[in-house]
């Protein structure tokens, strides 16, 4: 539950930022899921912002396959 109400409000702040603070946020997101220790939950909620962002800033080109 705390998950679900973490991520809405994370999405709901993606929609609101500017552009270069959504680039940033991207940097910042992509380090945190890089971790070894990012739980299961983390990674899927990550890559659902990460869609997000993708949608926000189509430049980015956000390769959103495993890698």
């Amino acid at each position: 539950m705390m998950f679900k109400t973490r991520l809405q409000m994370e999405l709901e702040r993606v929609d609101m930022l500017t552009t270069t603070e959504v680039v940033a946020y991207f940097n910042k997101l992509s380090g945190r899921l890089e971790r070894h220790n990012c739980t299961d939950e983390e990674r899927k909620n990550g890559l659902v912002l990460l869609r997000r962002i993708a949608e926000r800033v189509r430049f980015l080109n956000i390769a959103l396959e495993p890698a």
